[in-house]
């Protein structure tokens, strides 16, 4: 059996990045372009009314953050927006490679945080969980891989290899 290099192994990471990037892209696209109504307040189908669901199940220090957002309706509002915008921004980024480094931080966040608001909601419903163990896991992989073959960060690292604060060098790419 021949001997795989790590080298070897980066080329297939386009296909999970892509990947995850529209996983969270996608979410962007069906509140805004496929069912518009989960961004209206005034709609049954609004995004607000499942982070109500969420609530009793919510851990650690979410908790708090999810009891004040759904108390202040506008706030809530304001949430979900900047929430979706933050999927659409880095799960594009991370689709392109783009600064993928600091995407895979971001959506990790993004993954995590929906995980530890949603908290255990039983055996039967395991959507939340299994997303975010998923997403959160594969986001936070490329913070230490980066994108590499077939990025943008792969062409960019050719002219700029990143920063260097004393003597560590730390990689944008």
């Amino acid at each position: 059996m021949a001997q795989v290099t790590v080298e070897e192994t980066q080329k297939f990471l386009p296909i999970l990045r892509i990947t995850l990037g529209w996983m969270f892209f996608s979410a962007f696209v069906r509140r805004t372009i496929n069912v518009p109504a989960k961004l209206n307040p005034s709609s049954s189908a609004y995004v607000g009314g499942k982070l109500i669901t969420f609530l009793p199940h919510a851990w650690g220090p979410i908790k708090p953050i999810l009891v004040s957002v759904l108390q202040n309706p506008g706030m809530l509002y304001d949430f979900i927006i900047m929430f979706t915008a933050l999927e659409a921004i880095f799960g594009l980024l991370m689709i392109l490679g783009l600064l993928t480094r600091l995407s895979g931080l971001v959506l990790a966040g993004l993954a995590w945080g929906i995980g530890l608001a949603a908290g255990w909601l039983g055996s039967t419903c395991v959507d939340e969980w299994q997303i975010a163990a998923m997403e959160g896991a594969a986001a936070f992989m490329f913070v230490f891989t980066g994108s590499r073959w077939l990025s943008v960060d792969y062409f960019l690292a050719k002219k700029w290899k990143g920063i260097k604060i004393g003597k560590y060098y730390i990689p944008l790419w």
